[in-house]
């Protein structure tokens, strides 16, 4: 079988052991709603960074330097790195204290003709260093720029193609940086992913353009890469059935490097390709990729995994759907527990569009399918017999139930360019509305916990009037339910108060989610945190969570443990404290 016509077939797989793996949850579907509330989150400071219109492109990225007690955020509306001073926090106020800058680095106005936008950056765990990735006009290289705490600007270095998410590996040795190699926007380019591996040895004035490796998937064999993974042979509007690409193979360009986390060890790092559903294995020793994982896909037609799928329905009608869940998670990181590794993901979802004259997009509604062709199979969900399956159909694509709802037509659309026989055995949406944790070791047996439709079912409670509303229009209830939902976005894990936590970021409702992940196969839900008005959207309020970073509390300015939350829609940065529930 040639490598392109594989490529296109790996995209229909669904077994049943990559669908439903929810059901090896320890805890009750009866019980994943109910609160434990041992931590709450605290509103104690915010930074206004001064955008003036609600849209993307805000505060995206802040990190914590204990020495200097700083925050180093990443500013997308003003393209620069905003440096605020928490040295004066208390935990004693009673009113949020408002944060002002004391620098902000400019990225343009460094005289670096490369230095076009920033995305990312990260503080050397031992040195005064900090790494700031930044991307070129497209199609071009993007740099890792160098700065002292300080904000002076040292040096750079050439990476990969758009770098967009950089990071320190535990021990400090190297910088592992995501370069998402994203085509032009007429695709008349479209360059290599690749993970840039620097080794850091000093003062950011020794590193050198020799200590830069960018490590691309040309190498990787068709053995490396898991049946399930999904490759797009489509380039230039056309689908490619040649070897035009490096070494014969489609997924040299297809996969997009988009967030990266490294173990304890420092050995290996784990990298999200979103589109594609997968995570790769890097060794970070040999420089070279060890295995692309796929990530299978989600049931929603078990209990526990339902999800509202209409705007149009009356208001929050959280069910099962012959849907399966395409996992693409965006933000990751790793903990232990028990002595093995886990792999804690956000599965925000995303989908493949080309800016080609063809205007290809992999997205469409359920309603525009061709119903001719729409011929579900049972075989790949457990929640329904053929007969059930089949009468479901009939009566579900009006736009108060499926019709409306996004999904995809990658895999369909690759057979049909060949054979013109592809039916839809399958409807596959965008994320899993979720977050889940996975056994790094055995990916194949997918997460070994899964929030299932939590996130909906709580907010739904919680929060009736802003259900999956958006995060740049107020009033907006129900809005997002015909895509992703929620939307998680970032996950941090820490140990606080002798146990472990995750934190989960929802994009578009807004609002943190807290879960104790101390046993990854019964994670309980903790809290979930949000104080968004859902009548007004103005930058007064946080919208639109985007990164997470924890401080511990022996790094803290207060003395206890604080979650800073990038919000990129409104342009601010939040400060809560984190407390334990018997502190008043």
């Amino acid at each position: 079988m040639s490598k392109w016509k594989k490529s296109f077939i790996v995209l229909l797989l669904t077994t049943t052991m990559l669908a439903g793996t929810i059901s090896v949850n320890a805890v009750s579907v009866n019980n994943r709603y109910t609160a434990t509330n041992e931590l709450t989150l605290h509103k104690i400071a915010r930074y206004n960074s001064g955008k003036e219109a609600i849209g993307k492109n805000g505060v995206e990225i802040s990190v914590y330097d204990a020495a200097t007690k700083r925050v180093f955020a990443v500013n997308g509306d003003k393209r620069s790195i905003d440096i605020l001073d928490l040295s004066r926090l208390t935990n004693t106020s009673k009113k949020v204290t408002a944060l002002s800058k004391n620098q902000q680095i400019l990225i343009q106005q460094l005289g670096e003709p490369a230095f076009d936008d920033v995305t990312s950056i990260a503080i050397h765990p031992k040195h005064d260093l900090l790494a700031v990735a930044v991307v070129n006009k497209k199609p071009l290289k993007g740099h890792i720029a160098f700065f002292n705490k300080n904000g002076k600007y040292i040096n750079k270095v050439e990476v990969g193609y758009h770098p967009d998410m950089v990071s320190f590996t535990p021990d400090g040795k190297k910088l592992v940086v995501a370069n998402e190699g994203e085509p032009s926007d007429d695709y008349a380019v479209d360059p290599l992913g690749s993970v840039s591996i620097i080794t850091v040895s000093g003062a950011a004035g020794t590193i050198k353009q020799q200590h830069v490796t960018d490590v691309t998937f040309q190498s990787v064999k068709e053995s490396q890469i898991d049946q399930n993974v999904r490759i797009y042979p489509h380039q230039n509007g056309e689908y490619q059935k040649s070897t035009s690409t490096p070494n014969g193979n489609n997924w040299a360009t297809d996969f997009e490097p988009e967030y990266i986390a490294v173990d304890a060890s420092s050995k290996f790092a784990y990298v999200v390709l979103q589109e594609n559903n997968a995570i790769a294995k890097l060794d970070l020793n040999r420089k070279s990729f060890v295995h692309v994982n796929g990530l299978g896909y989600k049931d929603h037609s078990l209990p526990g995994n339902g999800l509202d799928v209409s705007d149009k329905d009356g208001g929050v009608n959280i069910k099962n759907w012959p849907l399966l869940g395409t996992y693409m998670p965006d933000g990751i990181t790793l903990y232990s527990a028990n002595g093995k590794t886990y792999l804690v993901s956000a599965n925000e979802g995303d989908s493949r569009d080309y800016a080609t004259p063809n205007k290809w997009s992999e997205e469409t509604t359920v309603g525009k399918l061709d119903m001719s062709l729409l011929k579900l199979n049972a075989d790949h969900y457990k929640g329904y017999t053929q007969e059930q399956l089949d009468l479901l159909v009939k009566e579900s694509l009006t736009e108060d139930k499926l019709g409306k709802l996004k999904v995809s037509t990658a895999p369909f659309d690759v057979l049909n360019g060949e054979t013109g026989t592809a039916v839809h055995d399958a409807l596959y949406t965008f994320g899993a509305r979720s977050f889940s944790i996975w056994d790094v070791e055995n990916f194949d047996d997918g997460p070994v916990f899964d929030s299932g439709d939590s996130f909906e079912q709580i907010i739904a409670k919680q929060f009736p009037t802003g259900f999956n509303s958006d995060n740049e229009k107020s009033d907006s209830k129900d809005k997002r339910s015909t895509s992703k939902g929620p939307e998680p976005e970032d996950v941090k894990v820490a140990k606080l108060f002798g146990q472990q936590y995750a934190f989960v970021s929802l994009e578009r409702v807004g609002g943190i989610m807290t879960y104790n992940v101390t046993n990854p196969k019964a994670a309980q839900y903790v809290t979930y945190t949000n104080d968004r008005n859902f009548a007004v959207a103005d930058t007064e309020q946080d919208l639109g969570p985007e990164g997470l970073h924890i401080v511990e509390a022996d790094k803290s300015p207060t003395g206890t443990p604080l979650l800073l939350v990038a919000n990129e829609t409104s342009g601010s940065l939040s400060v809560y404290e984190i407390r334990p529930k018997t502190k008043k």
